[in-house]
């Protein structure tokens, strides 16, 4: 199937389907169709002696063991296999009309080659042997790009300069498209140090780069270390990190904007940074290898307060625009612990010489040392006094029970970059987010989870054991990383649910019939997500006298408020859709028409605001409650990420709320994940897909229904609201909001997904 030219399936190929050979001539191969298990094969329904030809009787590939009625059942058969290579085939051109070219490994028992169609490339790897074989391939040529197993469309780790290892199964075989446009896996790490890294060569430690810190001599060229490091090195490391943020942008220069050295007395030290990074449009970074300017003629670094034009940005250029980001740097020389260097690989940012010692400056967060002494830090509530604040470590009443689980175990898991932050795993009991791109003000989550973990002890929950502040004298807080308990679990709600969708439509097409109760185990775990969903919002409603989380009585004014910010959301959305040729072809059509009915949308949102009611609570919220924010552990859910949308202000997303708007975005997830079922749907199937859908619509209908029940009956009992039907028209509303927000981030990063907010917003305008 993976050959140039038209495959040609002779027919009961596709079910395993036997020989006669005892025929004679071709006539062994030219036998009736199994069909099913009945007279004939299903044939015919003729008298068997009239048959041109006797159907197969052998007990293993005859009829009645082998036929297409049975393997139309079983979703793992051959002949749904066929109809999925099939399918998977159809989707690219490469396979048909593409060159081939041949790459010979050097495990012979490997056949690997290329099949490439203009911008197309599929690599098809097969396993001759009967064992299992590993094999070394030289992708150097696609050095960058990302391997998708075209079955599964799992993204494997990118190419890089090594030669590809692949270990496959007896007979196995892998289809990969060799994609540059799709990210790696989140859990891949980087851990080959790079060849291009810029050295530099440090007096003084930390002091290296403080002019004002060394002699007066050496003032030169701590300020020329200074200036490459700010300008070029760190920009460098900064732009090719997930957690960056502008990546559209071009880094000018990531300046020091506050920090201090922390030494501790068995681990090390590092310095606990604080830089700003100034992006702008059209900003070139200098050439690595350019010559920088000697000690004499460099400039001091300017204050990170300065404006743009101070720092060297010539008047009339495109405004800069700066974020302040955690990056904690870490120095180890390889004559002092070269296995700690080695670890240091995936965050090394530069080479750098002491005399005759060499080592690395690294991101910090590779570090083992420095986790563990992070956590050291926190049990004991230190405090490190900076330039310009002082950065303090806290601890929870969990801190203790779960330090005493650790039992010494501080290893470092992998590295993961989770939008704006770092998450690591620390030993079996820790895990520790460090935040990278930083928000003024408190944190919600540290907030809320220090809330829930320290005062009404909400048990469905990661808890919190501590945190990592920094203060500046100035009164700047910003929140540095969040130290919580690990929980084992399976995953998180959203790969559950698309799971269980994927293989719900693949029991469709092998059974015809549905079960009286075809989504009941499901169900079953929906009631208990919203039990603990209504007891979150009752534990966050509990009486006390904090001002952040003491529960308040929605008033006419709130829901005023709230039409009034729907409305605005609509209009800033719809501005979006002005030019809907500008907008990807796939959603062109439906943001046409939702423009077209736009009068009818706003008329539906103040339909909805002149039906509110006022009463009920107004408390703390999750704020960006979805399927992927829940984790499953033994048909129970752990709730995780009280950040709120990101895109929302610090201050916006720690107000009180009326707790519908989680069950708002719990309602768009399921939207959502049913859409993202027919989107897998359509790559591993060889039927069209479309005619399930109203099962899928079923499903979300009946998944809606039973969260909204359970929700209700605890809700109301816990005096959160005292009508259900005076709180749909809020619960609507809520809706329409979290569908407009939807779509706002669609349009500006995952343009091929908009449509799912957009026939929402349409059918709330019908």
């Amino acid at each position: 199937l993976s050959m140039p030219g038209s495959p040609i399936i002779y027919y009961g190929d596709e079910i395993g389907m036997g020989d006669n050979f005892f025929l004679g001539d071709r006539n062994g191969v030219r036998t009736p169709m199994q069909w099913s298990p009945d007279r004939n094969a299903g044939f015919s329904r003729a008298d068997p002696q009239r048959l041109y030809l006797p159907p197969i009787m052998d007990p293993i590939y005859g009829y009645e063991a082998v036929n297409v009625e049975a393997q139309t059942r079983d979703r793992s058969s051959l002949l749904n296999w066929m109809k999925r290579m099939l399918q998977t085939r159809k989707q690219s051109q490469a396979f048909g009309r593409g060159t081939m070219t041949f790459i010979r490994p050097g495990n012979r028992k490997i056949l690997v080659y290329l099949r490439e169609y203009g911008d197309d490339t599929i690599l098809c790897v097969a396993n001759l042997a009967r064992s299992a074989q590993p094999v070394e391939l030289d992708l150097s040529q696609y050095k960058g790009t990302v391997p998708i197993e075209l079955l599964g469309r799992t993204p494997f780790p990118p190419v890089g300069d090594l030669p590809y290892l692949l270990t496959l199964p007896g007979y196995g075989f892998y289809w990969f498209k060799l994609s540059r446009e799709v990210e790696a896996p989140s859990w891949h790490e980087e851990r080959l140090p790079r060849d291009d890294l810029p050295v530099m060569v440090l007096m003084d430690g930390w002091n290296s780069f403080r002019p004002d810190r060394v002699t007066s001599w050496r003032a030169g060229v701590a300020t020329k270390l200074r200036v490459e490091a700010e300008q070029r090195v760190l920009p460098r490391y900064v732009a090719a990190q997930r957690w960056f943020g502008a990546k559209g942008a071009n880094i000018v220069r990531v300046a020091f904007a506050d920090g201090g050295e922390w030494i501790t007395d068995y681990h090390g030290n590092w310095l606990m940074a604080l830089f700003d990074v100034e992006t702008r449009p059209g900003a070139n970074l200098p050439d690595a290898h350019e010559p920088v300017s000697s000690g004499a003629d460099a400039q001091p670094a300017a204050p990170a307060n300065e404006p743009a034009e101070a720092r060297g940005a010539p008047r009339g250029a495109a405004r800069a625009n700066v974020a302040r980001y955690f990056l904690p740097l870490s120095i180890v020389y390889e004559d002092a612990d070269e296995t700690r260097m080695q670890k240091l690989q995936p965050g090394v940012i530069a080479r750098v010489r002491r005399q005759a010692a060499v080592g690395v400056v690294a991101d910090a967060a590779a570090d083992e040392e420095f986790c563990k002494s992070l956590i050291e830090a926190i049990g004991a509530e230190n405090e490190i006094e900076t330039e310009r604040g002082t950065i303090y470590f806290s601890s929870t009443r969990a801190f203790r029970p779960l330090l005493e689980q650790a039992e010494d175990n501080f290893s470092l898991g992998g590295q993961h970059a989770q939008g704006t932050n770092t998450t690591l795993r620390i030993g079996d009991a820790f895990f520790l987010k460090l935040y990278r791109r930083l928000h003024t003000g408190i944190s919600p989550e540290l907030e809320v989870g220090r809330y829930l973990t320290n005062v009404v002890q909400f048990s469905n929950i990661v808890p919190v054991a501590g945190a990592v502040e920094y203060r500046g004298q100035d009164g700047t807080l910003n929140t540095l990383a969040l130290l919580q308990a690990f929980v084992t679990n399976q995953g998180d709600g959203w790969d559950y649910t698309t799971n269980y969708l994927v293989r719900f439509l693949e029991d469709r097409r092998a059974l015809a019939e549905l079960p009286d109760d075809a989504h009941g185990p499901y169900i079953a775990l929906t009631r208990m997500l919203a039990q603990r969903t209504a007891e979150l919002h009752v534990a966050l409603a509990t009486p006390t006298e904090d001002p952040a989380f003491k529960p308040e009585h929605i008033t006419s004014d709130d829901l005023r408020a709230w039409v009034h910010r729907v409305q605005d959301d609509a209009r800033e959305t719809l501005g979006l859709l002005a030019h809907p040729e500008e907008l990807p072809e796939a959603v062109r059509a439906e943001a046409a028409h939702l423009v077209e009915v736009r009068t009818s949308l706003e008329r539906r949102i103040a339909a909805e605001g002149n039906r509110l009611v006022a009463g009920g609570l107004k408390i703390r919220h999750h704020g960006d409650y979805h399927l992927g924010q829940v984790l499953v552990k033994r048909n129970d859910f752990i709730i995780v990420d009280f950040e709120g949308e990101p895109a929302r202000p610090l201050e916006e997303r720690r107000r009180k709320h009326s707790p519908l708007r989680d069950v708002a975005g719990m309602f768009r997830s399921f939207a959502y994940a049913r859409q993202a079922a027919m989107r897998l749907c359509s790559v591993t199937s060889s039927e069209d897909c479309a005619k399930w859908e109203p099962l899928l619509v079923s499903w979300e209908q009946e998944t809606r229904e039973t969260f909204l029940r359970v929700y209700d009956e605890i809700a109301r009992a816990a005096g959160l609201y005292t009508s259900l039907e005076h709180v749909l028209p809020l619960l609507t509303l809520f809706e329409i909001e979290k569908a407009l927000y939807e779509l706002r981030y669609e349009l500006r990063n995952r343009p091929d997904w908009a449509h799912i907010p957009l026939r929402s917003l349409i059918a709330f305008s019908g």
